[in-house]
This record gives C-alpha cells, sequence and structure tokens, in this order.
C-alpha cells in the first residue's frame, strides 16, 4: 500500500468548508465525505519550521530541538537560520529507506540541504536559491531545471501585488509540473510533497479578503478580494488531478501545518519585560528619538541605493531587524525575548554578559511567568496569553536545552508576539502582515482501507501525521517517538508497532549551512513572512 501526505502550507478549515458548501472546492469535498477530516492542532508555536518538523519526523520540538526558523547562538544573543541538519530526529522516509521503502520528498520547508534518501528530494523554502545543492541526488537537479526551466523554489513576493499574485499562481504549477516529473522517475512507497503558496497568500492577502480587518480597504481591486479563496480552488485543482494520477493502491493524507486567521494585535514582550523590571534599556529617553533618526537615515540610504526585499511589504520590519539587541543594557538585564520566539534569562556562565546567577534562576523564570500570565489586553481587558510556560513545563526530550527558557501560547490567535520595540507600548494593532497563523490546520485521510468519517478517540496533532504514513505503510514506529498513528482512521484497526529510536546521532550544534549572504537573504525572506522583527 503506497501512502502519500500532500502538504497545504497554512490550509484551515474556516475557509475551505464554507468553499467546500458553495461547491468551489469539489476534489477536497470528495476527499472530505468518503475519508476522514478533522482539525489537526498545530506545534506550540504555529509555524513551518517545527511544524514540517513534527510532521515530518512524528516527534514534538523537546525531542527535534526546533521551536521557530532561527536557533539561538550559544553564548550570545544572536540567532542563526536553522537547516535540515538541526533538527535531531529522524524524518519518515529515512525509517522507510531503513526498511527499504523508496520516498519521493518535494518542497517540504525542512530539508535543506538534501540529505540522502533511498529516491529522491527536492528541498523546499530555506534553500538558499537555484544556485545551491538542493537535490538528491546531486544529478537530479540539471535533470529538472531541463524539464523545468522556469522552476521555482520559493516565489518572489514582488513588489507589484498583481505581478506578485500572478508568480503565486505560477509557483503552483510549477510544483505540480515538479511532482509529476518526480513521480515518472520510478516506482515509490512515500511519496510528500508541500504547496506553500498558500501561506504566502494569506500573509499578504487577508486584509483584502477580510472586510472587517481594520486594515481593509473597500476599494481594494475584486483580483485581490477574492485571491485567497482562488488559491484555494487552484489548490483543490492541483490535488484533483495529483489524485487521479496515483495507483488504486495509495492512501492520501492531506495536511497543513497550521492554520491561518487576522492578525489585529502586536504584543512587543521587552517592552512589557522592561515595564517590569526585568529588561534594562541603555538610554531609555533618547530610545525613540534614536530609532526615528535611524529610520530617517536608511530611508535616504534606500533612496540613493534601493535595496532588494524579496517582494517584502514589511519595508518597515525588515529595517528593525535585529536592533532591538542594540538597545539592551545587558548588565541590568535578567530577562528577554529574542528572534527565536521565546524568553531567555540572562543566566551567568551561558550567555556572554550573564548576569544571573544558577542560583537565581528558578526565581527569574517565576517572575517572568507571573509578569506575562498578568499582561492584559487594553482592549477588553482580558489577559493576552492563555499559558505562559517554562522550558521543563512545555517540552520534553532529549534536544529541550536548545529551546527558550519560557514560551507564551496567546489566548487569540490574532495576537502575535515580537521583539520589535515600542517605546513603552505593551499591545499595539499590527501593522505587518495582515494575516498570520493559527493553531489549528487541517488533517483529511482518503484512501482504500480508509474508514469515512472515522470517529478520533482524540484530537489528532501535526506530530500523529508522520506516525499514521508509516502506519498505513505497515512499517513500525520507533519506540521513543512521542507522535501517534491514527489508527482509527483505517477500517482494518490494529496497534502499530514499535521499534528502534527516532534520535539521530550528532552534535547539539549543527555545522553552519550557510553562507553569511545566505544567511542574510534567508533573514529578509522570513522577516516579510513575519516570522522575525
Amino acid at each position: 500500500m503506497k501512502t502519500a501526505i500532500l502538504g497545504l502550507d497554512g490550509a484551515t478549515f474556516d475557509i475551505i468548508k464554507p468553499l467546500v458548501s458553495s461547491g468551489r472546492l469539489s476534489n477536497i469535498a470528495t476527499l472530505m465525505k468518503e475519508g476522514s477530516f478533522a482539525p489537526l492542532r498545530s506545534t506550540i508555536l504555529p509555524n513551518s519550521f517545527p511544524g514540517w518538523a513534527s510532521c515530518t519526523t512524528g516527534t514534538s520540538e523537546g525531542m527535534h530541538g526546533v521551536f521557530s526558523p532561527f536557533i539561538k547562538n550559544a553564548g550570545d544573543y544572536g540567532v542563526r537560520a536553522m537547516s535540515g541538519r538541526d533538527i535531531m530526529t529522524r524524518p519518515v522516509w529515512d525509517l522507510i529507506g531503513q526498511a527499504g521503502g523508496r520516498s519521493v520528498v518535494l518542497n517540504v520547508p525542512t530539508t535543506y540541504p538534501p540529505e540522502q534518501i533511498n529516491g529522491t528530494m527536492v528541498t523546499g523554502m530555506l534553500t538558499p536559491g537555484l544556485e545551491s545543492e538542493f537535490t538528491y541526488p546531486p544529478t537530479l537537479k540539471p535533470e529538472l531545471l531541463k524539464a523545468i526551466p522556469d522552476y521555482i523554489i520559493e516565489p518572489d513576493r514582488i513588489p507589484d501585488r498583481h505581478a506578485r499574485a500572478e508568480e503565486f499562481r505560477r509557483s503552483i504549477d510549477v510544483c505540480e509540473k515538479a511532482l509529476a516529473f518526480l513521480l515518472n522517475r520510478g516506482d515509490w512507497d512515500f511519496m510528500m510533497v508541500v504547496f506553500s503558496v498558500l501561506d504566502r497568500a494569506q500573509h499578504d492577502y487577508w486584509a483584502d479578503m477580510d472586510s472587517a480587518h481594520p486594515r481593509h480597504d473597500p476599494k481594494t481591486p475584486a483580483e485581490f478580494r477574492e485571491f485567497i479563496p482562488e488559491i484555494y480552488m487552484r489548490l483543490d485543482a492541483a490535488v484533483g488531478r495529483v489524485v487521479e494520477s496515483l495507483t488504486g493502491d495509495c492512501r492520501v493524507l492531506v495536511c497543513s501545518d497550521h492554520g491561518f486567521c487576522a492578525e489585529l494585535y502586536e504584543v512587543r514582550v521587552n517592552e512589557a519585560l522592561a515595564n517590569a523590571g526585568l529588561l534594562s534599556f541603555k538610554t531609555p529617553a533618547s530610545r525613540k528619538s534614536r530609532a526615528q533618526l535611524k529610520s530617517l537615515t536608511e530611508k535616504i540610504s534606500r533612496r540613493i541605493k534601493p535595496q532588494r526585499f524579496d517582494g517584502n511589504v514589511l519595508e518597515k520590519k525588515v529595517q528593525y531587524g535585529g536592533g532591538f539587541l542594540e538597545e539592551i543594557d545587558w548588565s541590568r538585564t535578567r530577562a528577554f525575548f529574542a528572534q527565536d520566539k521565546g524568553v531567555w534569562v540572562n543566566l551567568r556562565g551561558r550567555e556572554c554578559d550573564g548576569v544571573v546567577a544558577p542560583s537565581e534562576y528558578a526565581s527569574v523564570v517565576a517572575e517572568v511567568k507571573s509578569v506575562l500570565s498578568d499582561l492584559r489586553s487594553p482592549l477588553n481587558g482580558e489577559q493576552v496569553f492563555e499559558a505562559v510556560q517554562s522550558r521543563e513545563e512545555i517540552f520534553s526530550g532529549r534536544w529541550a536545552e536548545r529551546l527558550p527558557d519560557v514560551v507564551m501560547i496567546p489566548r487569540h490567535d490574532e495576537y502575535v508576539y515580537n521583539e520589535r520595540p515600542s517605546y513603552g507600548e505593551v499591545v499595539v494593532q499590527a501593522d505587518s502582515t495582515t494575516g498570520t497563523h493559527s493553531r489549528d490546520g487541517i488533517l483529511i485521510a482518503w484512501g482504500p482501507g480508509i474508514a469515512a468519517q472515522a470517529a478520533f478517540t482524540a484530537a489528532p496533532n501535526l506530530r500523529d501525521v508522520g506516525p499514521t504514513a508509516l502506519a498505513s505503510l505497515s512499517m513500525p514506529l520507533t519506540e521513543d517517538m512521542d507522535g501517534r498513528a491514527l489508527t482509527e482512521t483505517f477500517v482494518e484497526q490494529r496497534v502499530a508497532p514499535r521499534a528502534g529510536t527516532s534520535y539521530r546521532e550528532g552534535p547539539a550544534t549543527a555545522a553552519r549551512v550557510y553562507s553569511a549572504g545566505e544567511e542574510a537573504e534567508l533573514k529578509e525572506r522570513l522577516r516579510g513572512l513575519g516570522y522575525i522583527e
């Protein structure tokens, strides 16, 4: 029995179900009717990087060691771009290959640099560009580019919104062509492809679609108002063609790494820590004036020498970058929010300018938790965060120590949190992307031996997708994999056997993969998507 995972990055039932009801997603409607479906809970921080890592390995953040697109540098306050080598557990195609199965993997965001695989791989997001080695085997690259000369790994976010929309449309066609090319190269047992464009479209065009969004322009052209539904419909057609091309003995899992919703408010976490006396700025009185001068200087520089932002409409966010680090007085700072989306204690012996003694670590963590748990929205008085938890409370696994000391879960998905300075204000109206990630993605299981409208014994989690694919192939899960096989979706239910370990052998810190130029390019690209400031 073959098994295929079709990833629709950022897909949400909030949009799918109304489109299905109106008859505009006929293929997905068929899969839902004939198979089983449910919301799919994402990772703690709903984003593509821990998300697809969990999906493909069947493990949670504490096991695979990834919490965001960036990993905090050991011994200093900066971050580096993650790569596939930072994922410390084995993907399902590695386990399948060990058992003799052949896999085809296309455009999965966390796969660069490509690894040896029993089959073929074309890497996805975080790949520096077409000039890099992004295929396995390496000889596949020239063959792919000969067959598809206009191949794109990640669509350019072109400043002109009409041109950007056309680029997004083209990326679906190119990805589908690449998949057909790979599937025609020989037999396979497992296939996974991720269509990433839906995430990009929802980040950029949500307010055009959502008339209730505070940044909605009622005069926006119809092309943009309908662009997100159009992308869903284009992907529905692509899914239909892919499923039709598969053999009759193939099961299909359609999933997304997270959902989507309006981005309405930003929580400036470092400002909250500063207001509570946990963080200090160098010269508080002049912070804003210095920032304004810096912004003016950068604007003048851009006019003299225009910069390319990969189609980034968030130019303001790009300019801030990691500038918050320059404003912090580390000698008087006990905790800070980093670009890896968590709070770190400025611990002596761990951080280069650490001031908190190890004996005081627990009390500082407790103070951070108290401050952020009590943080309330000025809009309605509600607590901003549903949960604020320490590393020990929320992560488990061999690589939990690589993750932040404290992490937060917003009460409402429309609130995003970041390190960006706001000069005293903590909760402000969002001014970056108009759409953001929500906690629940989608899962649809369909094919021979899949139950129709199965009742799930527990809410499916993103880390359950990989194990379900293994069970579908009658292959064992690992003994320590903390995802589960969703065996209730199978007509013939049986306990999935377990053997071996998910952990890779290797050091906690992977060797640097990207050049300085490539890392800078990736950071700009990720700022454009709202992952970092």
